[in-house]
């Protein structure tokens, strides 16, 4: 496949540019004409593209232009404007060029006739699949904008969500930087320099300093093999992790640590009934619902636990059930669910649910670093400590000598 840059127009005569895939320049030309749109060139590309280095992202479309693309989208179409039009104007404004050409590509599929969740479909890694499918069902329910609302403040919530661990791990993490470098300072600079005072003295050290002198010169001789086993660490961990039985292994451990195994299991808790809640009020089935929200889980446990309700419920058993009997979910969840069930109203009681563990998510995240804090300066006082003590133990020695 050749990749070959078009120049067309549209019904109404608005120029369309873009990049497309073909066998050769005759199959660009059919697949232009399927689009509805009237060729004016084709070329085919030749070298490095100047201009795609632009849309080199990483991470990929960042959330904050998904959450803008939403949110002006619903209000667009909501104030009557076809989404053409709609897309035309985002196309315009948008000032991150990955966004841009994604959202140009999108026109372009949506004025051959494809709808907007197919068209987004076709560019991968832009949006998920709890997205696209909830943009299916807002197309097929003529609430578009309705579902564009509800995605931009779903989009919102997980961006919020995100950063709010992220800051309440910033402290802990710059202190585990100092506790390492002050570590490594003096095994590197003042373990050294009072050991050949040491040994110009000839006193006898005791074995806190000779632990600390044979680990010294270890470390400087060896740091290559020091370098070495951290990277076999980190290579073995993500290896152990991409294998079934260690990614479900170490979620578990995870879940169970003290401080941070309460918080990820409240985080997942939170992304469950939010999602679950805005993919039943959305009109899809509970089946296909829990599917979806069983994917946008990142640990695997609640992941399985999720996926064996669906399980049940396809075969016409209640969720209250199967969420009742895991361990992970507290008995409020499942209580709550057996509510919604009963009333007829679960997507409603979930988001109540939802709301309930978004505030326990704030408290604990706000708490995080309070309580890691203190756990991290023991840890570094007890290092630091030792080594001191190693370092001014023989200073005794050294009087008796001097003496």
């Amino acid at each position: 496949m050749k990749k070959f840059k078009y120049s067309a127009r549209d019904k109404t005569g608005k120029a369309v540019d873009g990049e497309i895939e073909a066998r050769d320049m005759s199959a660009v030309t059919d697949i232009l004409h399927d689009r509805g749109l009237i060729v004016v060139s084709v070329k085919e590309s030749s070298g490095l593209d100047l201009n795609r280095l632009q849309e080199i992202n990483i991470g990929g479309v960042p959330m904050q232009d998904k959450v803008v693309f939403m949110r002006q989208m619903a209000t667009m179409i909501s104030a009557g404007l076809p989404l053409t039009r709609a897309l035309e104007i985002m196309v315009d404004q948008a000032t991150n060029p990955l966004f841009k050409r994604v959202l140009r590509d999108v026109l372009s599929s949506v004025q051959a006739g494809k709808p907007l969740s197919t068209s987004f479909r076709e560019q991968e890694g832009v949006f998920d699949n709890i997205t696209l499918n909830l943009l299916e069902a807002g197309e097929e329910s003529g609430n578009l904008e309705v579902i564009l609302g509800k995605l931009a403040t779903e989009l919102e919530e997980r961006s919020s969500l995100t950063k709010k661990v992220r800051s309440a791990m910033i402290y802990p993490a710059i202190v585990l930087v100092v506790i390492i470098a002050v570590i490594l300072m003096m095994l590197f600079v003042l373990i050294p320099s009072m050991s050949d005072i040491y040994k110009d003295f000839g006193a006898d050290l005791p074995w806190i300093t000779k632990s600390l002198v044979t680990m010294s010169n270890f470390f400087i001789k060896y740091w290559w093999v020091v370098v070495l086993l951290i990277v076999l660490l980190i290579a073995g961990w993500k290896y152990f992790r991409s294998q079934e039985k260690g990614l479900r292994t170490t979620d578990k451990l995870m879940v169970k640590l003290p401080i941070v195994g309460n918080l990820i299991s409240k985080i997942q808790i939170a992304q469950f009934t939010r999602i679950l809640a805005l993919l039943l009020s959305s009109g899809l089935s509970i089946v296909k619902a829990l599917e979806l929200t069983a994917q946008s889980l990142s640990n695997s446990i609640f992941k399985d636990v999720v996926m064996d309700a669906r399980d049940e419920v396809e075969k016409g058993g209640p969720l209250a059930l199967p969420i009742a009997r895991s361990e992970y979910f507290p008995l409020l969840v499942s209580s709550m669910i057996s509510v919604g069930e009963e009333t007829g109203e679960i997507d409603a009681v979930l988001a109540k649910v939802s709301d309930y563990y978004k505030e326990e998510v704030d408290t604990a995240t706000n708490n995080l670093s309070t309580t890691l804090e203190p756990l991290l300066l023991i840890v570094m006082g007890l290092a630091v400590g030792f080594i001191a003590l190693g370092v001014y133990m023989p200073m005794f020695g050294l009087a008796k000598v001097m003496g």
